[in-house]
């Protein structure tokens, strides 16, 4: 079950790697310096990266932007050229393996930039009903029991076709959750067995800007 974009619908883009032991200090200065002006050059509005506290890969780069159109411009043809030659990409990028998966976000909320110093993704099979039983969830009580848990926004997003610069083997629908602090395992009581029941992999991080690694902002403390 996918959706099929059009340049009006809002994406999402998320882009799941490794890093080999020792990696993530060249990682984040190459990502900060060099590969999100890239890409804000190449037409994406929001470029983020969350380091893994749950979930099977380590790192979580996540992309916003107004439409598939994105892929189709000249702006991002520019920009493969340009990361195809890159001398600034650390060695262990190379052919290093990675999940791509691009989302229509439906949430209503994809005019809002992501910013979130946490995130997590709760991924699950949207088929049978499942995605408009969390739609509705959304539309009722949820928020409310997802603050309760720390969550201060949530994204319903949706599977669109394979991205052109990579493959996902991701379920066909994810509900991104922005918070300040690590909202721990447990989802509340009342959320949909879509939910509770998914098989994941589901994905918890914070983010590597500004304050990787300040313990009192990675608790939530001093915001």
């Amino acid at each position: 079950m996918t959706a099929q974009p059009t340049a009006e619908e809002p994406m999402t883009y998320v882009v799941e790697i490794d890093l080999p032991e020792g990696g993530l200090p060249a990682f984040r200065d190459w990502y900060a310096n060099v590969h999100a002006p890239h890409l804000y050059e190449a037409g994406f509005t929001t470029c983020t990266s969350y380091r893994a506290v749950r979930g099977r890969l380590g790192i979580v780069d996540v992309y916003q932007a107004p439409g598939w159109s994105v892929f189709e411009s000249d702006a991002f043809a520019r920009y493969r050229r340009v990361a195809a030659a890159d001398p600034h990409l650390p060695p262990f990028m190379v052919g290093l393996a990675s999940i791509r998966t691009p989302y229509v976000d439906g949430s209503g909320g994809a005019a809002e930039p992501l910013a979130a110093d946490w995130l997590t993704m709760l991924r699950f099979v949207g088929a049978d009903g499942a995605l408009e039983t969390v739609a509705a969830w959304l539309q009722g009580g949820g928020p409310a029991l997802l603050a309760r848990w720390g969550v201060e926004r949530a994204r319903l997003l949706t599977r669109t076709r394979p991205a052109p610069t990579g493959t996902s083997d991701r379920p066909s629908a994810a509900l991104l959750l922005e918070s300040r602090r690590d909202p721990g395992e447990t989802l509340p009581a009342d959320a949909p067995d879509a939910l509770r029941q998914a098989p994941g992999p589901h994905f918890t991080g914070s983010r590597l800007y500004p304050w990787p690694d300040d313990k009192a902002l990675r608790e939530g403390r001093n915001r």
